[in-house]
């Protein structure tokens, strides 16, 4: 018996030590006919583990998948290609990218301008109904609306600004009565991925699923949860352009999907719960009601943690791919940065976001890039306190490789992310302003502070604001808020217990005016 136990200790190391290090470029996940076998009836009790929100069950039954998939956990399940950089790690400033972002727009400025029908679901150029899906448009109208903010031109502020607002309105009106958007019903138009998904769906309907199918759109997914990832990128827009615009019907409904996430059952798709949390977190920060933080934290904690291996990928396949892996860290920033220290999620959330990030990095700078701009961008923004000064220039000279090999040759450039990119040199932007004017007024106790702070703000009109965190010299540390804030009094904590002792200071910045306040770290 001893042998035995020493045998399994052994190879429980061994595992673990094959999950420390990135896989290899172009590695392809490889199960044998038992062990798909066995992941398949795994995931059908995690399934029902997940419905019935067993907590205990759900970790286990990730353990038993690990172990399962063995040394092909965290490999993609098809090949990923690459692209290699460009080696200037400089950012372009702002002036350089408004002329990229023209570029950018012009070169397909007919789409844009008729954005409002990819928001009914019409593919261009031909603009057949339902052969597309809806949150396409939603990401495209919030880029346009980032760019705009910054657009000089006023001609092509207004026209940006009048494209993205009419797409939104159309968007507003395929919401369902729950909250949700509906799906395409693509298998008129041959699509080779969701055609046999969708035939499959109706069939384990039978006669309902002539209630499911209406008008070409799917709008029922039976409790599946696979509304979520379209659900969670257009709540997500919503919530940004109302930060852009003050649109009180796009908070609604932004906190309508919201709504829609609260009871929703976790999934076995990874990814899909992250598009919930970010929609749940967008909730909490319109109406401050923790009850979408807490939710938003435990879909977080039971439903994408624990499939995370040792080296930050996740084990299956299909989460595993860098695309997946990428959209992953996207969504989870917000929530990561929104825990309450009294959370006893806080630490193992953070350290699954830190190492997810850090794997993407590694295999960014080892295999060249197979993603996009978003995972670096959101990477940024998550609370720099958690990272080291390498990771944190590593995620710098990455955002510089990406922006350069853009203006070099249009490569991952598109609307959403040039927006995302504009976006972030504005939030960066701050520098230490101690001036006070009269309109605006900020209140920090206690101070000086050992763990927690708090920071009421109170403003006079509705405006959009940014509140960050800065050290001493200036430097950026991270962002507590950004956006379209209501008239009155709004009230933030800021978790210093990882900060060095010494001086810091909470800057608010509105469109005219900016005023700092000091802090101690004792």
């Amino acid at each position: 018996m001893k042998k035995t136990n020493n045998l399994l200790t052994f190879i429980s190391f061994f595992l673990a030590m094959s999950n420390c290090f990135g896989q290899p470029c172009g590695s392809v996940q490889n199960l044998t006919t038992v062990q798909q076998t066995q992941i398949n009836a795994l995931a059908i009790q995690l399934d029902t583990a997940l419905v019935h929100e067993a907590f205990p069950a759900i970790d286990s039954l990730n353990n038993l998948l690990k172990t399962t998939f063995d040394t092909e956990g965290g490999k993609p399940d098809a090949a990923e290609s690459y692209y290699s950089l460009a080696s200037n790690t400089s950012w372009q400033n702002l002036t350089n990218s408004i002329l990229l972002s023209r570029q950018l727009i012009a070169a397909d400025s007919l789409i844009y301008a008729n954005l409002w029908k990819l928001a009914k679901g019409m593919s261009p150029t031909s603009y057949q109904p339902h052969s597309i899906f809806l949150r396409e448009s939603a990401g495209v109208a919030v880029g346009l609306l980032k760019i705009a903010d910054k657009e000089t031109d006023l001609t092509r502020k207004a026209l940006y600004q009048s494209w993205a607002i009419r797409a939104l309105d159309s968007l507003a009106t395929m919401q369902l009565p729950g909250g949700a958007f509906p799906f395409p019903d693509l298998r008129p138009y041959g699509d080779p991925v969701f055609s046999p998904i969708i035939q499959n769906y109706l069939n384990s309907l039978g006669a309902d699923s002539s209630v499911v199918l209406v008008n070409g759109w799917i709008i029922d997914d039976r409790n599946t949860g696979e509304f979520k990832f379209d659900a969670g990128v257009i709540g997500n827009a919503y919530y940004e352009a109302f930060n852009y615009t003050g649109n009180v019907q796009y908070k609604n409904i932004a906190l309508s999907v919201a709504n829609y996430m609260m009871p929703l059952k976790m999934n076995v798709n990874y990814n899909y719960n992250t598009f919930a949390s970010l929609a749940l977190t967008r909730g909490f920060q319109l109406n401050n009601d923790t009850n979408y933080l807490n939710r938003a934290i435990l879909n977080l904690r039971y439903g994408l943690y624990p499939g995370q291996l040792t080296n930050g990928r996740w084990v299956d396949g299909h989460n595993a791919d860098s695309r997946y892996h990428n959209l992953i860290i996207y969504n989870i920033v917000p929530t990561v940065n929104s825990i309450p220290a009294s959370s006893p999620y806080k630490a193992e959330l953070e350290t699954m976001a830190v190492k997810a990030i850090q794997n993407l990095i590694d295999y960014s700078n080892s295999c060249s890039s197979a993603t996009g701009f978003q995972w670096i961008i959101s990477a940024y923004l998550l609370d720099s306190t958690l990272y080291s000064t390498t990771t944190r220039n590593q995620i710098k000279n990455l955002i510089g490789q990406y922006i350069n090999q853009a203006a070099t040759n249009g490569k991952y450039l598109d609307v959403q992310s040039m927006g995302l990119y504009i976006e972030l040199l504005n939030l960066i932007t701050t520098g230490i302003n101690t001036s006070h004017p009269s309109n605006l007024k900020t209140t920090v106790f206690p101070n000086p502070f050992a763990g927690l702070t708090n920071i009421t703000i109170e403003l006079p009109e509705a405006q959009n604001i940014k509140v960050s965190l800065c050290d001493n010299s200036g430097k950026f540390i991270k962002i507590i808020d950004s956006g379209l804030k209501i008239k009155g009094t709004h009230n933030y904590s800021i978790d210093g217990s990882n900060l060095p002792a010494g001086k810091y200071f909470v800057v608010l910045q509105t469109k005219t005016e900016m005023i700092s306040s000091e802090i101690i770290k004792q």
